[in-house]
């Protein structure tokens, strides 16, 4: 499975892991709720602690790995899925651009899969 491992994490590890998903499924949940009905939430709190709460836990979880696992088929599918939210966004947000406009959304795509192969890349 692709979350699953056969080592046995320690119990802040666990913890930190469950944290991190919980708040972030947290976010995305409250988010979209008060992105369909405008105030539904953010009347009340705001849905960026649950992203506040996500970072903290990841990092808690980042630290408290044993060893790491290099998974570069979740690492593409990640740039890929961001690549397309900013062009996306890019494309939406760049209506004075013109005939520019196109561009912008090629760099934008092609600016998180640049980012992963500049980090992944072994022979520098």
């Amino acid at each position: 499975m692709l979350w699953k491992s056969s080592k046995h994490p320690r119990p802040l590890e666990t913890i930190a892991r469950t944290a991190f998903f919980t708040s972030l499924a947290s976010y995305i949940v409250f988010w979209l709720a008060d992105l369909s009905v405008p105030g539904f939430v953010s009347r009340y709190f705001s849905v960026h602690f649950f992203l506040l709460s996500s970072v903290v836990f990841g990092l808690l979880w980042s630290h408290t790995l044993e060893e790491y696992e290099e998974r570069p088929y979740m690492q593409a599918c990640a740039a890929v899925t961001l690549g397309i939210i900013d062009a996306v966004l890019v494309w939406f947000a760049s209506d004075g651009a013109g005939g520019y406009r196109m561009v912008l959304v090629i760099g934008a795509f092609l600016g998180s899969v640049l980012v992963l192969k500049i980090l992944t890349d072994q022979d520098s």
